[in-house]
């Protein structure tokens, strides 16, 4: 077991640790896994709405915005085109949801069905010009589609573009595109998945309701030092900060002609401040008697919306601000500008609370497109989970109850096993509508009916691919031993499209190397590559970019697309490309641990790093921790599955259940066996009881003959 475990930096754990009063371990990982600035410990640390980026950040944001409040004010028909995947789905439901609840009265949703391609196409465009929409939006797709909305902007239907995949050399030419993967276009994270920029967009259409809604004003604040005033301003636009100065000045020396700050508050914003009266006097030491501002104070709407901050300052206030915590500058400012967008986005439920319903589904199809766990994306799944577990929407209630979780403080693992296969599996089987109905109803019978659809199309989804991976099992072994063991290749007639990754995945967890899967159908191939440790699936496919259409994806699942005319000779590239591939030896794999634990440390305290470290995913696993010399006290039976193996660990002043998935050697472990291995923390839910447990990654058994 070849194990790493990262250097870190004593001087930035000691400051993490000082500054966000976090214990030892856990600054220590934290600065191990890259967590530099207030920004990045921030992402970890909070989940509310206020610290996501906003989209108005995002520069054709407005303009969508205008768009679409005019076709609802002109009762205009409106088409949301999605994809049939799980982002796809969620991302077309939060739209429709979203607009229906704006008061759209003619909305309809269009998703790829049957053996249909992903994307627009121009029988779509026909479909469109003869049902007479006047407004189409894109979620999770319409990047790539410029001849397809040329022809829809052409004869008078303004398309608006919801997409997170890379756009080529030339933009659609769409009325606006809100694509945070588009450089210089405006938006600070280009992770987002397709569902997180439908319920942006959706977010910004609901604060377009709101007063805040193109507004523009001034935050300030005055604070004294010695023989001088500091004044800090900042100016915002639909709650976006745009600018902002910071002035001394010197106690009955002011001079306004010298002045900048007078300049930067002579624009006839409004100006908002904490305790009106107080934040005068300080201008008055500043300004002296002859110079009038007028402010706005928020101390009664702060104290309505957050009852705890009554009867303290803004310097209180600023003492204990987890927002200004986070940032370099002024603590009083950024809490004041903490306290005011709070206040401002909390006074709306369609801003706040009834956003972390939207969040649920965000949640559940970012996890599903295997999005990056970073940024902003953490909070946005932190907060759809908690949410998800705490008050799940209509929809999802019995969905959750058939899958045993109901009352559970539900994961990533969760939705990726119990939640996302089964709404996927309506796509796959060529009815992704299916999937959107049950997400679109509030009506608890009809969603029961629906969850009973869907679940019983995911077994149909199962049957259909042991029966597929039976058939091509045999391909599968001849072609890794036509590549001497480096890699699995599968190319069927039989295989359906929406198969191709599930398939994939299979076939390289049972041998542990690289396997692409494809389909051909209707003159387009399509595949996925999915791979293990030691392989980067998106670099590898970046080798054959030439022969795509589209492909995407991170280093352990990717796709891609391309005309079967171009099939063999892609076929002779990809095995030149897999012919100069090494190949990975398993024994030489190096496994990163984010820490080794001494015995005295092996307590409940790592299963809390673990929530900290949560929610998990692409680019932030799961928390790894490395111990040596445990002793396996017991091994339990698992009823003949030899998928796993269960037994009890005893390291420390306690004993720890374990499971281990797939091990990689089932012989050499047996009961009093001195091991050393690598787990996750984890919790076992069961009957309503929950049970801490141990994950196992890997585990060698260590040589006591000579103790």
């Amino acid at each position: 077991m070849n194990v790493r475990i990262p250097q870190s930096d004593a001087s930035k754990v000691r400051a993490i640790k000082e500054r966000y009063s976090l214990d030892l371990l856990s600054a220590t990982v934290l600065e191990r896994r890259g967590a530099k600035s207030g920004e990045d410990i921030l992402y970890y640390l909070e989940n509310d709405v206020i610290y996501h980026h906003s989209p108005f950040e995002a520069e054709d944001v407005p303009i969508a915005v205008d768009r679409i409040m005019d076709a609802l004010e002109e009762d205009e028909n409106v088409l949301v085109f999605g994809d049939r995947d799980v982002d796809g789905v969620t991302a077309a439901a939060i739209m429709v949801r979203s607009l229906k609840k704006l008061g759209f009265r003619n909305v309809d949703c269009r998703l790829p069905t049957g053996d249909e391609p992903y994307g627009l196409t121009y029988d779509i465009v026909t479909e469109i010009l003869e049902k007479g929409y006047t407004l189409v939006i894109t979620v999770d797709c319409g990047i790539s589609s410029i001849g397809e909305i040329a022809a829809l902007e052409k004869n008078g239907v303004d398309v608006i573009v919801l997409d997170h995949h890379i756009a080529g050399d030339e933009l659609p030419p769409a009325l606006a595109i809100f694509d945070p993967r588009i450089e210089g276009a405006g938006y600070p994270f280009p992770g987002l998945a397709g569902c997180a920029v439908s319920a942006k967009m959706a977010w910004a259409l609901f604060f377009a309701q709101t007063p805040l809604y193109s507004s523009e004003c001034i935050v300030l604040h005055a604070e004294p030092r010695n023989g001088t005033v500091r004044i800090n301003a900042v100016r915002l636009e639909n709650l976006v900060e745009i600018d902002r100065i910071t002035e001394e000045v010197v106690e009955g020396a002011f001079s306004a002609e010298r002045s900048r700050l007078m300049e930067f508050l002579a624009v006839n914003l409004p100006i908002f401040v904490l305790d009106g009266d107080v934040e005068k006097k300080m201008l008055r030491r500043a300004f002296g008697n002859g110079v009038d501002i007028a402010l706005v104070d928020i101390r009664e709407k702060l104290d309505e919306i957050m009852p705890r901050t009554k009867g303290h300052s803004l310097f209180d206030l600023a003492t204990v601000s987890r927002a200004a915590m986070y940032q370099d500058g002024d603590r009083e400012i950024e809490t004041l500008l903490s306290l005011f967008r709070s206040i401002s986005i909390h006074s709306y439920p369609s801003l706040s609370s009834e956003y972390d319903d939207m969040l649920q589904l965000v949640a559940i199809g970012t996890i599903a497109d295997l999005m990056p766990m970073k940024d902003e994306n953490r909070m946005i799944v932190k907060r759809g989970l908690m949410m998800l577990s705490k008050k799940p929407i209509p929809p999802l209630v019995y969905l959750i109850a058939r899958q045993n979780m109901t009352g559970k403080k539900i994961n990533t693992r969760d939705i990726s096993f119990y939640i996302a296969p089964v709404i996927n599996a309506a796509g796959r089987m060529g009815d992704p509508n299916a999937a959107l109905k049950l997400l679109l109803t509030d009506d608890s019978a009809e969603a029961v009916t629906l969850t009973d659809n869907l679940l019983a199309m995911n077994k149909a989804r199962q049957k259909a691919e042991e029966e597929v991976l039976s058939a091509v099992h045999g391909k599968a072994v001849e072609k890794l031993s036509e590549t001497d063991g480096k890699f699995i290749i599968v190319d069927d007639p039989s295989i359906p499209r929406g198969l191709t990754g599930a398939i994939a995945s299979k076939l390289s967890s049972e041998f542990l190397v690289p396997s692409i899967v494809m389909a051909d159908v209707d003159g387009r191939v399509s595949g996925s590559m999915r791979c293990k440790e030691g392989w980067d699936a998106k670099a590898f496919l970046d080798g054959l970019a030439g022969y795509f259409e589209n492909y995407g994806g991170h280093s352990k699942a990717a796709g891609f697309s391309l005309p079967s005319e171009r099939k063999e000779e892609f076929m002779s590239a990809l095995s030149a490309a897999i012919e100069a591939e090494e190949g990975i030896d398993a024994g030489s794999i190096e496994i990163t641990a984010d820490a080794q634990i001494p015995a005295e440390y092996m307590s409940e305290g790592l299963w809390k790093l673990s929530e900290l470290l949560e929610p998990f995913g692409q680019e932030n696993n799961a928390l790894r921790l490395y111990i040596k010399n445990a002793r396996i006290i017991d091994m339990l039976p698992t009823k003949g599955d030899r998928r796993m193996l269960r037994f009890t660990v005893n390291f420390g002043r306690y004993s720890w259940p374990a499971i281990w998935w797939h091990p990689t050697d089932r012989e050499s472990f047996r009961k009093g066996s001195v091991v050393n291995l690598i787990f996750t923390p984890d919790t076992n839910y069961w009957k309503g009881q929950s049970k801490m447990q141990m994950l196992i990654e890997d585990m060698e058994s260590v040589d006591t003959a000579g103790s």
